[in-house]
């Protein structure tokens, strides 16, 4: 049994199904994504459908991009400049993809592995990542999810407390799982900065090299900074090879660490984004 980990997808199907293809799964294997089905490419609907197809296990985490898909659902403007994003909440079965989306988590632990979209906070043990993933789960899986998701958009509080309640507790919890990229020595997240570690930033500190992180005895995979591009390392892996701005999707096998990468054919890239 082999496990595959495929980054940011975006919303290129034509590109996800080659490289899908390239992998030559088995009945054993499992595919995992780091996020961001949706937004940018042309074909989220199809891309979502092909994952809900597929004859293996599959194991998907929420990405910002794809909470910001559910978030439209709720709006009565539906006011996405994404073609793809319209697409989709025009579809003949938008509710099924809908809510096959809301029940992904925002962190899957398995093993000496945590899937996540963009990071972890350098604080959090094991426990306490299911349990913030619970958390949301729990709220986007309830009745009242599209309120819910409507009050968690803003970069504050950018400071995780363990005491903190109610919608900045939330929003805290989804912006580190999905948005974080740097950190200031305060621990504070920085949101203004999305290109990779350059002297320029050099104050800024990627989340994955905070000094007095936690020792993990997991690797974390992780997507969401493009410009930070594929790095593989003992304690971490980042696979967000640019996809979304018509580069490569890439893929990689847990255990000897083969490298898959397909580049994006075909899906015309529109330059909206969130």
């Amino acid at each position: 049994m082999a496990i595959y980990v495929i980054g940011d997808i975006h919303g290129c199907i034509k590109t996800l199904v080659s490289l899908v293809d390239h992998l030559d799964l088995k009945k054993d294997d499992e595919l995992w994504f780091c996020g961001d089905l949706v937004n940018r490419g042309p074909s989220p609907t199809h891309c979502i459908r092909f994952i809900k197809s597929l004859k293996i296990k599959t194991v998907c985490v929420l990405g910002n991009h794809d909470l910001y898909l559910l978030r439209l659902t709720g709006e009565k403007s539906k006011n996405s400049s994404d073609l793809g994003i319209k697409a989709l909440l025009e579809a003949p079965d938008k509710n099924e993809l809908i809510d096959w989306l809301r029940h992904r988590p925002l962190a899957h632990v398995s093993g000496k592995y945590i899937l996540v979209h963009a990071g972890i906070y350098p604080t959090w043990d094991t426990d306490t990542i299911k349990k913030l993933s619970h958390e949301i789960e729990q709220e986007l899986q309830c009745d009242n999810w599209q309120k819910f998701i409507s009050n968690l958009w803003g970069n504050y509080p950018n400071v995780w407390h363990s005491e903190l309640k109610g919608e900045d507790r939330h929003r805290a919890i989804i912006n580190i799982f999905t948005r974080m990229r740097y950190l200031k020595p305060s621990g504070d997240l920085d949101f203004s900065v999305k290109d990779g570690p350059t002297s320029q930033n050099s104050y800024l500190i990627p989340w994955f090299n905070f000094k007095g992180a936690l020792k993990r005895k997991e690797r974390i995979l992780f997507g969401h900074w493009s410009s930070l591009g594929l790095v593989i390392r003992k304690k971490f892996v980042s696979l967000d090879t640019g996809c979304g701005r018509g580069e490569l999707l890439t893929a990689i096998r847990l255990g000897d660490n083969r490298v898959f990468s397909t580049q994006v054919i075909d899906d015309m890239l529109p330059t909206s984004c969130v």
